[in-house]
């Protein structure tokens, strides 16, 4: 069986994209995302899934981000897969939440992308992220310093249900089965943009792979396993002792302080990062590292403290109640009475 239709094949074996499944598939006409449209539709009757294409026009690249928009559509049609779009105007979004162009693009994105999947009844989502993607993200993390939840990289499934079926599969053995039959994608001209940080990456990427071939990747490939299934270890140990411990309620979180005290600093770190998410802006991380690391310190400390993050989301320490939520907008600081 060829690479990408068993993966196809696993994706339903083992319930990332179970029998009978609603799926939305995200298509932008890249090579990627045609071979995700072709393969699950060789393989949906076999496994009664009932498909719908989503696509996303961000608002840049004028009238070749239109021809991508018509030649999905046409696509889908000849498929007879319902076909669903949404107009992003992603520049104006990265402006407004002061993201990064990558950054305010997959905010967007995703948000449209759930809509979609939402209007079509869809459970999951189903990007056409593949093998060299998911190193692509490791490097990027390594290289910003990322902790083990960064650099463990791509998930199979995410908590939202986007689901990518094809991280095991190469770009290589993509392009071989459009060219197997005879499929046609487009061409992005901003994958040339060595401004951007995944491109940059990616030019890695394809030298470390000339220089050194698949043994290179592979070894690569292997880190990235050990690290997700660190990373699951640790996500398990955190839902089932901390998880009953922290508390959400409206416009605040609290959580027990002397418990999460005598945790290992990767179950605190995580502790922290989930508290916090609730009050995080939209396509940002709640805290930064350096924010992160700094509440550890005062919590592991044992002493009332209290904690301003950049975002304004306040950590405080009372006794045995660590309480977290959004600050006054005029307060501003750090202010530690407990040193």
């Amino acid at each position: 069986m060829e690479p990408l239709l068993a993966a196809f094949q696993d994706a339903a074996e083992s319930g990332l994209m179970p029998e009978r499944a609603s799926l939305l598939l995200a298509i932008s006409g890249g090579a990627d995302s045609m071979a995700l449209l072709f393969g699950a539709a060789e393989a949906a009757s076999g496994h009664g899934w009932r498909l719908a294409v989503g696509h996303v026009h961000h608002g840049w690249r004028g009238r070749e981000a239109d021809r991508d928009l018509s030649f999905v559509r046409e696509h889908a049609r000849r498929l007879g897969i319902p076909f669903d779009l949404r107009r992003r105007d992603a520049r104006s979004e990265a402006r407004a939440l002061k993201l990064s162009p990558e950054a305010g693009a997959r905010h967007a994105r995703y948000a449209a992308l759930r809509e979609m999947a939402a209007a079509a009844g869809a459970e999951l989502v189903a990007t056409a992220h593949q093998r060299e993607d998911r190193v692509e993200t490791y490097l990027l993390a390594r290289e910003r310093g990322a902790g083990l939840a960064g650099l463990a990289g791509l998930r199979r499934r995410r908590s939202d249900g986007v689901v990518r079926p094809l991280l095991g599969v190469s770009r290589r053995e993509i392009l071989g089965f459009l060219s197997e039959r005879g499929l046609a994608h487009r061409r992005d001209a901003s994958n040339g943009d060595l401004r951007l940080a995944r491109n940059r990456i990616r030019r890695a990427v394809a030298a470390l792979f000339g220089q050194h071939g698949e043994e290179a990747l592979r070894k690569l490939e292997a880190e990235i396993e050990r690290l997700s299934r660190e990373r699951d270890a640790l996500e398990g140990e955190f839902a089932r002792s901390v998880e009953p411990r922290i508390l959400r309620g409206a416009g605040t979180v609290t959580a027990d302080a002397p418990y999460l005290e005598a945790c290992g600093q990767d179950i605190q770190r995580l502790a922290i990062e989930r508290a916090a998410l609730p009050f995080a802006r939209p396509g940002r991380p709640p805290l930064t590292g350096r924010e992160r690391e700094q509440i550890l310190v005062r919590l592991r400390g044992g002493r009332d403290f209290r904690f301003e993050a950049g975002r304004r989301i306040r950590f405080d320490r009372r006794g045995p109640v660590l309480r977290i939520g959004l600050a006054p907008a005029r307060s501003a600081g750090v202010d530690n009475p407990g040193q």
